[in-house]
């Protein structure tokens, strides 16, 4: 942990080492002393600094890594700008442009390591520290970001001060005004909606669709969409219809093994839900005290693991909602999420036959009480292989209870 103290007395490299750039901008030695570094990796460095005008007044300065991409790092300041000082969220300080490079100044926050916690942590402290990730999660949310990046590196904690901190908006971004979230559980049944009708596991068309003008759009007509037949959707196999497919180029970032199913299979419209799917792989590593949970080398790879713990008939179903045909032969049947947490890790078989198979599953839920249950709750709501059923980070804060206050506090 990193306490509060004065960076004067620090040494500065001398002439004769390579100078890191941040020894070489005038703005940031005129303005702050340079102390040791806090983290590195593809995107750059984070350091700690002290404030010139105001001695003992640290922050951290974010420096991009060379070759960075120019449209990352101003959207990135964009988003920052925007949610600054939000619950919960990091604080933009300042930024300046020198020597080609883009110094971002963020507020300091002393915190645990939170891997070395991932093994201890109770349960109550662990549905708090989740609680305290959908409130950051739903301020941003708010303001129609999307973090792209939420894992326990990033939801920064202090336990001594029980404080916490979401950082990192490196691969952030606005969603489109048609892209505002909107979980199907908070619609009213009576809402009255267009449907579409197409084979929910048919081939999308040989060709890209035209737009649809804003009367069909808004007609009450069904629409009917015909797809030329394919000869290998019963095959392990690609016919030649399926090959001239184009691809879908949508944003895929995010770190493997918390990337939602909706990024994985390319939907072309990606929310604010793909954040809570992340939260959840987060919680699962608090639960069943491993990370990462998931390890995937590939796409492919990344959905088999997730169906092996939700079972492929979700993901079908999941995958129709954006217009895609998913597969799984042999069909896998899930987990018991409540027994797999109970039992991992002295006996992880195969699902079928298995007694963490998830058939069990509902029952397993209905016989927990109180912050065990919440959890599971929680947990399962996260990750819905469904973008539209997934809960909001507000509803999800609002399954937790918060903690009681002490006594003339």
């Amino acid at each position: 942990m990193i306490g509060r103290r004065s960076l004067s007395s620090h040494r500065q490299p001398n002439g004769k080492k390579r100078v890191d750039i941040v020894y070489r901008s005038k703005w940031i030695t005129n303005n702050f002393v340079v102390g040791e570094p806090l983290g590195a990796g593809s995107f750059g460095k984070v350091w700690t600094v002290e404030c010139r005008k105001k001695p003992a007044q640290l922050y951290a300065l974010k420096v991009p890594a060379p070759g960075f991409n120019p449209k990352h790092i101003a959207m990135e300041l964009k988003v920052m700008r925007a949610i600054s000082g939000g619950p919960n969220v990091v604080e933009f300080i300042a930024a300046y442009r020198e020597l080609d490079r883009v110094f971002v100044v963020m507020n300091l926050f002393p915190h645990d390591d939170i891997f070395s916690l991932i093994h201890k942590m109770p349960l109550d402290e662990t549905l708090q520290y989740m609680r305290n990730l959908f409130i950051a999660l739903h301020h941003i949310h708010r303001y129609r970001v999307i973090h792209r990046d939420v894992k326990p590196a990033n939801f920064l904690y202090n336990r001594a001060q029980r404080r916490y901190l979401l950082v990192d908006f490196g691969l952030s971004h606005f969603t489109s005004s048609t892209q505002k979230r909107k979980s199907s559980v908070e619609k009213s049944p009576s809402a009255k909606e267009n449907v579409v009708y197409s084979s929910p596991i048919g081939p999308p068309p040989t060709k890209r669709s035209k737009r649809l003008s804003d009367d069909v759009l808004t007609s009450n007509r069904p629409i009917l969409i015909k797809h030329p037949k394919c000869g290998c959707t019963t095959f392990a196999a690609v016919c030649d219809i399926c090959r001239e497919l184009p691809l879908r180029h949508v944003n895929k970032a995010g770190t493997p093994g918390y990337r939602a199913p909706e990024v994985l299979l390319r939907f072309e419209e990606q929310t604010t839900a793909i954040d809570i799917f992340a939260a959840g792989v987060t919680m699962l590593s608090f639960l069943l005290r491993k990370h990462p949970v998931f390890r995937p080398s590939n796409d492919v790879e990344a959905l088999t693991q997730m169906a092996t713990f939700l079972g492929s008939s979700s993901l079908v179903q999941a995958a129709a909602e954006g217009g895609v045909t998913f597969m799984c032969e042999p069909p896998l049947q899930g987990m018991d999420l409540v027994k797999l947490v109970n039992n991992f890790p002295k006996d992880i078989r195969e699902a079928e036959g298995c007694k963490t198979g998830k058939r069990s599953q509902s029952e397993s839920i209905s016989k927990l009480t109180g912050n065990e249950r919440v959890a599971f709750e929680v947990l399962i709501h996260c990750l819905d292989p469904s973008p539209s059923r997934r809960y909001t980070a507000r509803m999800l804060a609002d399954l937790i209870e918060a903690p009681a206050k002490a006594p003339n506090s």
